[in-house]
């Protein structure tokens, strides 16, 4: 129970960011993930992460794409060696982050990647971190508890409504490192790992 509890307050106050800070953070990893030789999204990818105004509130939102639709990746033009061990045909990210620019609080986010196998079978991985809207009676604490729903958390599976939806406890990690970890899912090489293991180790020594 602890545990749960103690996760939940860390997801409460991973929410406490600036909106732009939070957004120029994601642009920095969309760019990178735009640079070749090893661009999965378009050039300038980072400038089609776009801001606006929420009608009828104080917020502000920003969108990957036109319409929520998010970004093509372009699998089919990384090098081979790569493309060969990516399990996806095509996929698509989406990005949303809504804020309270006021408080300097996330209230919403939602990074998605959806694509079809080979084999034309879909698949997808999402991480969600509901609207804590006083206008709704349960704020974020969907579902029965902070273990089955964990406030911040991630969907994987062919679709992220098939039997049984799971919802994977996700660390209180910021939207930048959310986004790098979803393409990394996709694109599991060196090239697309923002933490590789010998990294790790040297910032774990002892200074």
């Amino acid at each position: 129970m602890k545990a749960w509890a103690e996760l939940y307050r860390q997801h409460q106050a991973l929410r406490a960011m600036s909106d732009r800070e939070a957004a120029n953070d994601v642009r920095k990893v969309l760019r990178k993930l735009s640079e070749k030789p090893y661009a999965v999204l378009r050039r300038d990818a980072q400038a089609r992460l776009v801001e606006a105004r929420v009608p009828h509130s104080a917020s502000v939102q920003y969108t990957l794409g036109r319409e929520r639709a998010g970004e093509e990746l372009e699998l089919d033009t990384l090098p081979d060696v790569l493309r060969d061990v990516v399990a996806l045909r095509c996929a698509r990210l989406a990005v949303l982050l809504r804020f309270d620019r006021r408080a300097e609080r996330l209230q919403e986010l939602n990074i998605m990647l959806r694509g079809l196998r080979h084999d034309g079978s879909p698949w997808a991985v999402a991480v969600h971190l509901p609207h804590d809207s006083d206008a709704r009676p349960q704020g974020d604490r969907d579902g029965l508890g902070a273990c089955g729903h964990a406030a911040l958390h991630c969907h994987v599976g062919p679709t992220l409504d098939i039997a049984p939806k799971v919802r994977v406890p996700f660390p209180p990690l910021a939207p930048a490192q959310i986004v790098e970890w979803a393409v990394s899912q996709v694109v599991p090489t060196a090239e697309f790992e923002p933490a590789p293991w010998s990294a790790v180790a040297a910032m774990l020594r002892p200074s």
